[in-house]
């Protein structure tokens, strides 16, 4: 089985500041954008491939990059 692949950094959503508009998950090309049980919109880390364009296309400034602690 292969090693999961690790990455300097991941994206987090804030669901505080998310207008849930969607416009990230229609961006998302991995399926890595989800509705969670809260109804908020959720970053999937096992799906995500760290492109950057859900970062990109939201216009709240609801998702940030953040570095991985190694």
């Amino acid at each position: 089985m292969a090693e999961k692949k690790k990455f300097k950094f991941s994206y987090a959503l804030n669901p505080e500041l998310c207008m849930a508009c969607a416009a990230c998950e229609l961006e998302c090309r991995d399926n890595g954008i989800y509705v969670d049980e809260g109804v908020s919109y959720a970053i999937n880390a096992d799906n995500c491939t760290r492109c950057g364009r859900c970062f990109r296309a939201c216009p709240a400034g609801a998702i940030a990059k953040v570095d991985n602690v190694a």
